[in-house]
């Protein structure tokens, strides 16, 4: 499981995959116009945050390396660029609508010539058990839907429907092995 060492996590804004509704896994789309401001009005958030994040880390993909350097405008925190938190690989699921792969993707099928849902947590695991090691404070992960879909999976509890730019902060929970985390979204 993952280390109990708080972090904060935060998808991307609006991408043109999101606005045509289709899977885009490591297609790299931009943002939209709405995705930058969705940036803008996040980046004034993590500024009133009381404990700010030590670093930003951010999967290669631009629609997060854009989102975070957003974020990072009036910060100028340190940031860091890393594929291992890029959303998984859907194989030939990317680029198809979401209409036809949603349903598979939550009922645990893994796609065709894809990237299967084991593979894919264990690397985001592996992703986030290094960064909090890593970094003193608690790091911000710039990242992607499936992130936390994979987090959930860990721990066999289902995350869908995260919003583009909602921030959402992972604190420890003592004795809770089901889902040892406290989420407060910001």
């Amino acid at each position: 499981m993952l280390p109990a060492i708080p972090f904060y996590i935060i998808r991307h804004g609006e991408s043109t995959a999101n606005l045509g509704e289709f899977a885009s896994g490591h297609i790299d789309v931009p943002l939209t116009d709405k995705g930058i401001e969705q940036a803008r009005a996040a980046q004034k958030i993590v500024e009133a945050l009381e404990q700010k994040p030590s670093v930003i880390i951010h999967s290669h993909l631009q629609r997060a390396r854009n989102t975070a350097r957003i974020l990072n405008e009036n910060l100028n925190l340190p940031m860091l660029e890393d594929p291992m938190i890029a959303e998984q690989m859907y194989g030939d699921w990317e680029g198809q609508p979401w209409s036809i792969t949603r349903q598979s993707t939550r009922d645990g099928i893994d796609p065709p010539n894809g990237e299967p849902h084991a593979v894919f947590y264990e690397r985001v695991k592996g992703a986030i058990t290094k960064f909090v090691n890593a970094h003193p404070g608690p790091v911000m992960i710039v990242c992607h839907g499936g992130v936390f879909r994979a987090i959930g999976g860990l721990y066999q509890k289902p995350i869908f429907g995260i919003s583009n730019c909602s921030l959402h902060y992972f604190e420890p929970l003592a004795n809770d092995d089901t889902f040892p985390w406290a989420i407060k979204t910001f």
